[in-house]
Formats: C-alpha cells, sequence, structure tokens
C-alpha cells in the first residue's frame, strides 16, 4: 500500500556545516539495519527510505527502523502527483483502506514548491471540504483530531501520510567515537550501552564470568543481553567474555576480604582497558550508579578509575534504580538481567566489603600478587569472543592478540 518511508530526525538537524556528514551516517546505518533491502536518499530535512524490488513495507520493517538510532519518527507514505485531484483521490483511498469513516481529522499540507498554484492553508480547506462530502460521519477538528493527515509538496517528490511513529533520536552509532562497555548481567549496564549506542557511540562488550562457580547459563545470559542490544545496532557487535577466576583466587588469598570486591573490580579495569586499546576504543562505559553498592561509593569509584588511564563514562551515576528498571523493561534487556545465573563479582562478594578505599593501600596489596600483570594477561587471553549482529550469533572463538577486528 505504501511507496516508502519518511525519516525525520531532530538533533542532526541542528547541526551545522557537518550536517551532512551525520545525514550519511543515518542513511547507511538505515540500509545496514535493514540488511540492505532498502535504499535511502536525503531531501531536505527528511531521508525518504524506499523498498527494493520484492521487498514491502510492513511491521517487521518498521520495528527495525525504529530501532535506527538517529531517527525521530517515521511515516509510511503514499507518493502522489503534483496534482491536486491525484493529492484528494489518493487520500480517499488511504482513507478506505485503513477503514477509517467516522471520527474527526485534520489536514496539515505543507507546500515548500512554491510552484504548484495552491496555497497551503487553501489546499488544507479545499482537501477538508472534499474528504467530507467522501466521508460524511467525518468531522473536521483542528485542535485534537483523531487522525491528522498530512501533505508535503516538495520539489523533489510529493506524498501524503497519516502515521508518525515516534522513535528514540539520538544520533546515528557511529557520529560519536568507540567505547568498550563492562556489561554484566545486571540491570544497568545494559542501559548503560544502549544509553551510550542512543548518543552515537559505537561499543563492543566486555564481561567477566568465573568458572566454575559460573556455568554455560551465565555466559548464555551474557550473550542473550548482547543480542538484545545488537538489534539498535546496525554493525557487527563483538562480546568479550573473559574467565576471571585465577585473578580472584589471587586476591582471595591475600585474606582482605573488605577490600577484595574494590581489588576485583580494579583488575577488571586493568583488563578491559588493554582490551579496549586493542579494538581501538577511546573510552571505558560502565553501568555503575553513586550509592548503589558498596563498590559504587565516590570513594571507592575513585579508587577503582585510578587502576586505568582511560576515560570511563557512566551515564547512570545520577539515575535512581527505578528509572533504569523502566528503561531496561522498555529496551527490552530487564526479562534476561533478571534471569538467576549470577555474575562474576557474585561468585567471590566478600560479606562486608568496604564502603571507603584508597587506591595507595590497595596498590599494596596488589604488589603482593606474584607477578599479577601476567596473571591478568592469561586470563584476557583465554576470552571468549562472540560476533553478533541483528540478534544473531554469527560466530565465535577464542581471543588472540593477533585478531585484526
Amino acid at each position: 500500500m505504501y511507496d516508502f518511508v519518511v525519516i525525520k530526525y531532530s538533533e542532526i538537524g541542528t547541526k551545522g556545516k557537518n550536517r551532512k556528514v551525520f545525514e550519511s551516517k543515518l542513511m547507511n546505518n538505515i540500509v545496514l539495519q535493514l540488511n540492505h533491502k532498502v535504499n535511502a536518499k536525503k531531501i531536505y530535512g527528511r531521508i525518504i527510505v524506499t523498498p527494493k524490488e520484492n521487498e514491502k513495507i510492513d511491521e517487521t520493517m518498521l520495528n527495525s527502523l525504529k530501532k535506527v538510532f538517529g531517527i525521530k519518527s517515521i511515516s509510511p507514505a503514499i507518493e502522489v502527483k503534483k496534482d491536486y485531484e491525484d493529492i484528494k483521490n489518493n487520500i480517499i483511498k488511504l482513507l478506505k483502506n485503513k477503514n477509517i469513516i467516522s471520527g474527526s481529522f485534520k489536514i496539515d499540507a505543507r507546500r515548500t514548491d512554491k510552484f504548484f498554484p495552491i496555497r497551503s492553508f487553501d489546499l488544507n480547506k479545499n482537501l477538508g471540504a472534499d474528504i467530507l462530502k467522501e466521508f460524511p460521519n467525518l468531522s473536521v477538528d483542528v485542535h485534537n483530531p483523531d487522525y491528522l493527515i498530512r501533505v508535503e509538496i516538495r520539489h523533489e517528490v510529493s506524498f501524503v501520510y497519516f502515521e508518525n511513529i515516534e522513535c528514540f533520536a539520538g544520533y546515528p552509532v557511529g557520529a560519536g567515537g568507540k567505547a568498550s562497555i563492562m556489561l554484566s548481567g545486571g540491570i544497568d549496564s545494559p542501559v548503560a550501552a544502549w544509553i551510550m549506542m542512543k548518543r552515537g557511540m559505537k561499543l563492543n562488550a566486555i564481561s567477566f564470568y568465573s568458572p566454575p562457580s559460573n556455568n554455560e547459563k551465565t555466559i548464555m545470559k551474557l550473550i542473550e543481553l548482547s543480542k538484545k542490544l545488537s538489534e539498535y545496532y546496525p554493525f557487527k557487535f563483538y562480546h568479550y567474555i573473559i574467565p576471571f577466576t585465577d585473578v580472584q583466587i589471587a586476591i582471595k588469598n591475600l585474606n582482605v576480604e573488605s577490600y577484595s570486591l574494590i581489588l576485583q573490580r580494579r583488575s577488571m579495569l586493568r583488563i578491559a582497558s588493554k582490551l579496549a586499546k586493542h579494538t581501538n576504543s577511546q573510552a571505558l562505559i560502565t553501568g555503575e550508579n553513586l550509592g548503589q553498592v558498596a563498590s559504587q561509593t565516590l570513594e571507592n569509584m575513585i579508587t577503582i578509575s585510578d587502576a586505568t588511564n582511560m576515560l570511563i563514562l557512566r551515564p547512570l551515576v545520577g539515575y535512581e534504580k527505578l528509572e533504569i528498571v523502566n528503561k531496561s523493561q522498555e529496551i527490552g534487556t530487564y526479562d534476561i538481567s533478571i534471569w538467576p545465573y549470577k555474575d562474576s563479582c557474585v561468585a567471590f562478594l566478600p560479606k562486608n566489603p568496604a564502603t571507603k578505599s584508597y587506591s595507595d593501600k590497595l596498590k599494596k596489596y596488589e604488589e603482593r600478587i606474584n607477578d599479577l600483570e601476567k596473571l591478568e594477561n592469561d586470563v584476557l587471553n583465554k576470552s571468549l569472543v562472540y560476533v553478533i549482529k541483528n540478534g544473531r550469533v554469527l560466530e565465535n572463538y577464542i581471543f588472540s592478540d593477533n585478531e585484526v577486528l
């Protein structure tokens, strides 16, 4: 029934001389997200997405478009000639196809092509009158209509549409650099990843697990979270899962239980930083939230951050827990995050973790571990790597320092 989908954006439209760069990235991401089943072209202030031969505009296509960051709204549209009768007849046809025979409507016509002879005001008035003749049970309501019928007369193309489906907006992925998300099996970190993707960041994921305390179901949970995130990501999504048990045992043998969690976090950051630099990431992202747990007091966050010189982004640091839960439900990660399979830190969680710590003190503890750097490198080189696209695992392998991404 529809000829193409009209894409609107918001923040991209505020850009100056580099606006074309953002528009090009968005068009490229749209084509990638829909597996090259569509073409995308730009007209001023809009992007037109047209299905290729043998493809059609359906709910599956629209749902995929809704998950492309940078899009404010999508509208399935019918192309019309720059002719009043053709515009009117296509609106009537669309109303009949949708079985709209009662309720209120409003015509919103916009004529950017001034060569079209009918002014927008007159087009609104004339179309409204003709639709009322065709559908006597409809009525006009210019303030709060049941149906808003939009007409756009542009130099490049003219079209009509009814729906304006709201999307997530933001920036297209790839417009904001690259980072590595430290993805746990909890509620917070998948939301942090989603938020930074919405701000245009390319990501890969880094997770830790503790065999045999954690089993294959823990890995499955982590992969399912990545699969869900990959639905919003137009590129291949790399997920590195690191067996962390040997480092945890070395920390446990120090017999400084109250600081063991902070020591684990510092080690995770060092390992993650090496992997992030290997993948050309410019920053690390965590799901930390100030005061939520013992390791997330300001003092402990400072001590943990001191383990790396990489920029650490904490998009959830000031959120309330309910806000995070609501967002996780909205994006589809919540039901996976509450699976009962525990992550790495829970496996070696101290009974009374310290809420305050100091870098100098923890560095002295770390010096007591024989060749800690080699130990951390060893667990890194045993990492499992999963390559995910559009909710599917494409391949998996063991990490190698020589891999090329």
